[in-house]
């Protein structure tokens, strides 16, 4: 266990790392577009992770509350003038309202209920964003300003993603810090057995309806990301297959595994880039890319890297075992003569 968890800290910190390092290493427009993406997915990745992975919630309505982060961010940037600091933030909280209001119904749900429950809202929440005229409607809303911190421009897209990394890190140290103690092992026993968990003077109910609003937080925040990155948003960036994407990288990266999500948004983020020369045919190889890796890796990416480390760690004690005894038979063989 101490090492795994070893090997979980020293991947975070190079992972770390080399998001600080790149921009020493490249200097392309489009790869730092291709990486803001990835950022951006990967908090939605990491939210979703601790609705389904982490507390047995399956939600296909993601994209919902990413896209209500979105919206925020463009109306109080356009309608308001609001500074980015302030509708960053904003636009989480906003989300979170909204995430705490489905929390609620969504108590009474479980499994697959649950999740046509949250398919329908976020297809309700699509159909009030095209049928709003005062939102922008079917054209969605545009001219969304640069962002700017404290008085400095992060409109590039290489300034954009060094901000954006930060956030990243800074989240993932919070999760993991909370994961790893009281409220997380709450949440793996609500998972798990939730009978139980009540029986273990757990408060269930409440526990849901944080993590609801903690998941829809951050993926208002990166709703607002998107919005401000992209400087214009519509109903047609929030579909319900941008719901059916982000679990896939959930799934991908591995079920209530942190890290495991940032490795499934990385990898779904840049292999469709990959196979843009394909043209039309680009998304059947995707998804049959994807298939195979899921059937190949069931547990996901970071769920089969411990699997494999102790099958290692066990055939290299068998070998030991194996040597030991050559050895004591050799020099028992000797001593009889």
């Amino acid at each position: 266990m101490n090492s795994h968890k070893l090997l979980i800290g020293l991947s975070a910190f190079l992972g770390a790392g080399a998001m600080l390092l790149i921009p020493e290493l490249i200097d392309d427009e489009y790869v730092y577009h291709l990486l803001v993406m990835a950022n951006i997915y990967v908090l939605l990745a990491v939210s979703l992770n601790l609705l389904i992975g982490y507390t047995g919630l399956f939600s296909l309505g993601h994209a919902a509350f990413y896209g209500i982060g979105a919206y925020t961010s463009a109306l109080l940037a356009t309608k308001l003038g609001v500074p980015f600091a302030l509708a960053l933030p904003a636009s989480g909280v906003v989300t979170a309202i909204f995430g705490v209001a489905v929390g609620f119904p969504a108590l009474r749900l479980q499994g697959i209920f649950l999740a046509i429950g949250t398919l329908g809202f976020n297809e309700i929440i699509r159909l009030v964003m095209i049928n709003t005229d005062s939102i922008g409607g079917s054209s969605g809303i545009a001219g969304i300003p640069k962002p700017s911190l404290f008085g400095y421009s992060i409109a590039s897209s290489e300034t954009y993603y060094l901000f954006s990394s930060l956030l990243v890190i800074f989240v993932l140290i919070v999760l993991r810090r909370l994961l790893n103690g009281r409220p997380g092992r709450a949440l793996i026993a609500i998972r798990d057995n939730e009978m139980a968990a009540k029986a273990m003077g757990i408060n269930v109910t409440r526990y849901k309806i944080a993590i609801f609003g903690i998941s829809s937080f951050l993926a208002g925040v990166s709703g607002s990301l998107f919005a401000y990155y992209i400087t214009y948003v519509s109903p047609d960036n929030f579909t319900t297959a941008e719901s059916f994407a982000i679990v896939a990288m959930v799934a991908l990266g591995g079920m209530g595994n942190l890290f495991g999500s940032v490795v499934g948004a990385v990898v779904l983020s840049i292999i469709p880039e990959m196979f843009r020369f394909l043209g039309e045919f680009r998304s059947i190889i995707y998804g049959l890319t994807l298939i195979l890796i899921m059937y190949l890796l069931p547990q996901g990416i970071l769920g089969w890297c411990p699997a494999v480390i102790k099958k290692l760690a066990r055939a290299d004690t068998h070998v030991r075992f194996a040597e030991s005894a050559g050895e004591v038979k050799s020099n028992g063989a000797d001593s009889g003569k």
